[in-house]
């Protein structure tokens, strides 16, 4: 059976009444990973401001898909303990991280990082290991979750812009405008990791200073990335 057909059958056992198949979510074991964006930060002290250590993106096409999720994890930076990074996603618990899992399991590649290997428990859902912040700020589901571009907005930070949201991607891919895909993934970890910088400020973590501080370093990384990535000049007002 053609994939195409293939995927006209899937969307029809999962749509919702009046949701169009050929762009409804499926569960996430249906999926395979096209791209891996990424933030590193780091900070000197528990109450000093963060520094962003590099970001940046890896497709599918120039690596194969085992090479994206193995060069992703091992660019984990691990500190002088063998402890592996906090990891900060937005909706992560429920799709980031189990297609990592997944798609390690269809390869059947070894990433024991995930599983502890790092001396991080990055499964468990109420710990500072892994931060979900859209789980965090919803009171793990206590009130409806809000999307990462309803949040966003509350603090005017730049999200899905250059015309491309998720919802997109699967035609994207198959249009093979892979590195608009790219773009998009980054642009939506710099709006994550402004949320994330924001939600310091706010819990009393970062001090005013520090947060402004934190945010100007991230404006800094982003302008090394926008005379080839113009998309995340956003970012920088």
């Amino acid at each position: 059976m053609p994939d195409a057909e293939v995927r006209r059958k899937l969307g029809e056992r999962y749509a919702r009444d009046g949701a169009d198949p050929a762009t409804t979510f499926l569960k996430v074991p249906m999926y395979r990973i096209v791209c891996i964006a990424a933030l590193n930060a780091k900070r000197e002290d528990a109450g000093g401001p963060w520094a962003v250590n590099l970001m940046g993106s890896r497709l599918v096409g120039e690596k194969s898909e085992a090479e994206v999720l193995l060069g992703f994890l091992k660019a984990l930076p691990l500190d002088g303990r063998g402890v592996g990074p906090m990891l900060v996603t937005f909706g992560g618990n429920g799709f980031d991280l189990p297609l990592l899992r997944y798609r390690a399991f269809a390869l059947g590649l070894p990433v024991p990082t995930l599983h502890g290997g790092g001396r991080r428990d990055y499964w468990h859902r109420f710990g500072q290991d892994h931060i979900d912040l859209c789980d965090v700020l919803s009171t793990f589901g206590a009130s409806t979750k809000p999307s990462l571009a309803e949040l966003a907005a509350l603090a005017s930070i730049p999200v899905k812009i250059g015309g491309i949201d998720g919802s997109q991607v699967e035609a994207y891919v198959e249009a093979g405008r892979l590195p608009e895909v790219a773009d998009y993934c980054l642009t939506d970890v710099l709006a994550t990791y402004s949320v994330f910088l924001r939600f310091g400020l706010v819990r009393g973590d970062l001090s005013p200073a520090h947060y402004e501080a934190s945010m100007e370093s991230m404006r800094a990384t982003v302008r090394k990335h926008v005379d080839r990535r113009p998309l995340l000049e956003a970012f920088l007002t």
